[in-house]
This record gives structure tokens, sequence and C-alpha cells, in this order.
């Protein structure tokens, strides 16, 4: 059972009357947990932000302690802490890093890619549908144009003219390339608008399970050209000279790779079976359905989406990155764009700091 806001409230009133046993009590009586968990829970909560925020940090306290911070004054806004508000000087320390990375992370950056507009509701940026749509009529103008000339240059065909000819050659030419591309420019627009629209109608519940990304198509394209590798090397084994050191190092090398290129498909298929539980109380890391390990909301630092990048440029595939309070990643793991939408939702529900470098789809 998920705790209410009026429950947070009586919670931090029975911290601030000193009544710590009595608040483990309720959260465990509460919400089913044991009572280290419930311990830990308290104790978190009188030492965090938590407890700094709502008794005793005040509105103006923050913006003097935002001001320190914007002008590179970290020892003084450490020392304020310290001094008036009887912080430790570890607990004005820590305060200070998590507002600093807060800060950093939350700083407003202005994104701009060609082709692509920003989202408000999804917060991310999407293909310029508009755009697209526009070049889509032109391209059909131009498809009809070409129809309709190389329609007159066949009924007043001179092929002894040898410029008409090669006219009507540019024509067809021209009206198949818009044959094949109209009609992928076509789907990838309503491909584009059923994933908005599912992305849009995402629902939020309170606890689900994101598995980990592998595409198909790239499973089965590696698969392929593994294929093509064996046989390959069972073709040099019945046709090899073996007196010949050249044959036998092109063999060897084969062998080398195709070794190479299993391991890195058994490693796909492996790290396909990695998935992540989310609930209320934290995210817990799943290996074949069996937990490896798992994190508390309030024990995590910061998360980061971002994408993969290559010499070629970059996947459009989001990677989740989780980091403990010491900043350690506590797992990494490739996720689906529906997932990536869910997730930055619920975190931004239960204020998980969110570092976004990947906003697309």
């Amino acid at each position: 059972m998920e705790l209410s806001e009026k429950d947070e409230e009586y919670i931090i009133s029975l911290i601030k009357q000193g009544k710590k046993v009595d608040a483990i009590v309720f959260v465990k009586d509460k919400t089913g947990m044991s009572l280290k968990e419930a311990k830990d829970y308290i104790d978190k909560k009188a030492n965090n932000k938590y407890y700094e925020e709502n008794i005793s940090i005040s509105k103006e306290d923050e913006e003097y302690i935002y001001s320190l911070i914007n002008e590179n004054k970290k020892l003084q806004a450490v020392a304020f802490l310290h001094k008036e508000k009887e912080m430790t000087l570890k607990e004005a320390m820590d305060y200070i890093d998590r507002e600093m990375l807060k800060n950093k992370i939350t700083a407003k950056k202005p994104i701009h890619k060609r082709g692509y507009i920003f989202d408000e509701k999804l917060d991310i940026l999407i293909p310029n549908l508009t755009r697209q749509k526009k070049a889509l009529k032109i391209m059909l103008s131009i498809f009809l144009v070409l129809l309709v000339i190389t329609l007159i240059q066949l009924i007043f065909l001179d092929r002894s003219s040898d410029i008409k000819m090669i006219i009507l050659r540019y024509s067809i030419s021209g009206i198949l390339l818009l044959i094949i591309t109209l009609p992928l420019i076509i789907l990838n627009i309503h491909i584009i608008k059923n994933k908005l629209k599912k992305l849009k109608n995402l629902e939020l519940s309170n606890q689900f399970e994101v598995k980990a990304f592998i595409s198909n198509f790239e499973i089965f394209l590696h698969g392929l050209l593994l294929l093509i590798f064996i046989i390959g090397i069972a073709i040099f084994f019945v046709k090899i000279d073996y007196k010949d050191y050249k044959g036998i190092f092109y063999l060897l090398g084969l062998i080398t790779m195709t070794i190479y290129g299993i391991y890195e498909f058994l490693k796909k298929l492996k790290n396909g079976k990695y998935s992540l539980n989310i609930d209320s109380r934290g995210i817990t890391l799943l290996y074949d359905k069996d937990e490896i390990k798992s994190i508390k909301f309030e024990k995590i630092t910061f998360i980061k989406f971002y994408a993969k990048k290559f010499k070629r440029g970059e996947n459009n595939i989001p990677t989740i990155e989780i980091f403990d309070m010491e900043k350690n990643i506590f797992t990494e793991l490739d996720i689906k764009i529906s997932d990536y939408i869910l997730l930055k939702m619920y975190f931004e529900k239960y204020k998980v700091l969110v570092k976004d470098e990947f906003k697309k789809i």
C-alpha cells in the first residue's frame, strides 16, 4: 500500500516532534514494509532532502543558496547551511552537491534538430510531419507533371530525335523513382502518426516491467552473416590447398571472425534477458525473471537517458543509466521508445532527477 500526501505530512510531523519510533511503526503498519525497510525509509526521510526542504529550508533560503551556487560560491553556501540551519558540514556539503547537480541537469538548453519539432506533451523531439506532408505534396505534383509530359512525348514520339529520346528516358526514370519513393514516404508518415498516438495514450500504472530492447532485424542479420561465414569455412576446408600458407591465413582469419561473431551474437541474446521491475518503492534489476539487485528511489542520485554514439552518428534506441548515491552505475539498459516515455512520466511522478539526452523518437 502506498503512502498518501496526508500520511507523508503526518510522518514529517512525527519526525519534527522527535517521535522517530512512532514514525517507523506507522510506516510499517501502513505499507506492509519490514521493520528494517521502515527504519531505512524514516532514516532517509529524517536526513535527506525531504526533511531539509519541508522543515528547514524556506523558499527565500533556497533562492539565496541558488544565487550563491550560480556565482560559484559553494563554500559560502555550505557555511550558510552549517551556521544558519544547524546542519553538519557533511549534511551541508551533500545538500549543496545535490542542488548543484540538480541545477546542472535541469538547466534548460535550446533543443534544435533539422527535420524535428519539439512536442510539449511528450517533452521530446518528434519528426516534423507538417514539413513531410508539404514535401509529399510537392513530390506528387512533380510526379503528375512528369506523367503528363511522358504521355505527351509518347503520343508525339519522334525516335529520330536524340534530344526527345533523352528527355523521355529521364522522364520515365523520374516516374519510376517517384513510384518507389512516394509509397515509402506515405507509409513513414502513417507509422509516425500511429506511434505518436500510442505514445500520447500511454497510461501510467503503479507497477510495470521494462524489458531490454533487442532489434529483431539486427538478430536476423547477425545470424544470417554467421551462417554465411560458417558455410564459407566449410567451403574453405574442402577446397583449400594446405600447402598454400596464404589460404591457411585467410581460413584462420575467417574462423577468428566467426568465433567473435558468435560471441557477440550470444552476448546480444543474453542482454535481451535483462529487465527492470518498477514499483512505488524503487527499481529491481532482473535476469531471466530472477532478481539480481534492487535500488530504492531515495538512493538514486539521478537517471540518464541517451543514445549510443557510433562513428557514423548515433542510433535511435534510448539507453537508460541509473546512478546510485555514490554516482556509480546501478545498471545500463537499451529500452523501447514507449518504455522511455513511460519511465520519464513515472520518474517525474516520484520526483526522481532525470538527465535526458535522448529527447527524440
